[in-house]
């Protein structure tokens, strides 16, 4: 029997990674599947496979690298780009609209993009067809604070929550239990729309200006490492700054607010999106 391949982010301790497989939620009939670590792409088996490659921010400098060898290798079978989205830390507001997706779209079979607007064919992260979003949630609080582990935002007073919970349930019931969510994860802005919730995101790269159903964004100038410091009598002993944990200024963060808007079409058309991907995909393998 083919193999199948879906390689994304799995050795990570962020739930938007764990979750993001499309090979999770769609079954492919005729072919095993399997989900390995986009890190082990170039450890590729001998017999006849196909690659799908997704979800997730996977259109990064880290990873271009082993695409590009990928696309080298003497072909075995198809390549599908599955919901996966860039990834610019410099000036992100700027930078999304000047992305170069030419290179890592070399050599492949088929292509959706998590990225709206950029000229290339949507998709939405697979995510999206989690049955967890099916639950109804009903609000308790007035807003609630998701961070992403390394981006990490204090806004003292609020129920806070953070990506390296891997527990979805218990994350979708947290977004779920806020009226407004205020967030620097993009997953968390993005399944606080699909759970019909306003969103302000305080961005940290360009992925966030890629999602269709924008959420209300916090002009974000600059993300500082934390400093730790030690000191006596007013002399530094010692200071050193994080590489794991990062804040923002957020004053203001609240005249934010009304740019936040519900989007109730949101999950249907992000799961309609990813049915129609699949049967692409299943028509695509039929004729391998």
């Amino acid at each position: 029997m083919v193999d199948i391949i879906n390689y994304h982010v799995r050795h990570s301790v962020n739930i938007g990674d764990l979750v993001s497989s499309p090979l999770s939620y769609f079954d492919i009939p005729g072919y095993h599947l399997e989900l390995k670590d986009i890190d082990e792409l170039l450890q590729q088996p001998a017999g006849p496979h196909h690659v799908i490659i997704g979800g997730g921010g996977l259109l990064f400098p880290r990873f271009l690298e082993n695409l590009q060898k990928l696309q080298q290798q003497p072909k075995q079978g198809r390549v599908i780009l599955w919901g996966v989205g860039q990834q610019s830390y410099e000036n992100p507001s700027e930078s999304w609209r000047n992305f170069d997706y030419a290179p890592y779209l070399e050599g492949v079979d088929l292509a959706g993009v998590r990225d709206y607007d950029v000229g290339l064919p949507w998709l939405p992260c697979a995510s999206c067809m989690h049955p967890e979003f099916d639950r109804p949630r009903s609000p308790k609080y007035e807003m609630v604070v998701f961070s992403h582990k390394k981006f990490r935002l204090n806004l003292k007073g609020l129920p806070t929550f953070s990506n390296e919970q891997v527990d979805f349930r218990a994350v979708l019931d947290f977004l779920g239990s806020g009226e407004t969510i205020i967030t620097s994860s993009f997953h968390g802005a993005y399944w606080g729309t699909l759970l019909g919730r306003k969103v302000l995101a305080f961005p940290f790269s360009s992925k966030f200006y890629g999602l269709k159903h924008r959420p209300g964004l916090y002009p974000v100038e600059r993300w500082r490492p934390k400093k730790y410091k030690i000191s006596l009598f007013g002399k530094t002993l010692y200071q050193k700054f994080s590489q794991d944990w990062f804040q923002c200024e957020t004053d203001n963060w609240q005249d934010y607010l009304d740019t936040c808007q519900v989007y109730p079409e949101s999950l249907g058309e992000c799961r309609e999106q990813n049915r129609q991907f699949y049967q692409q995909v299943v028509e695509l393998l039929k004729g391998s």
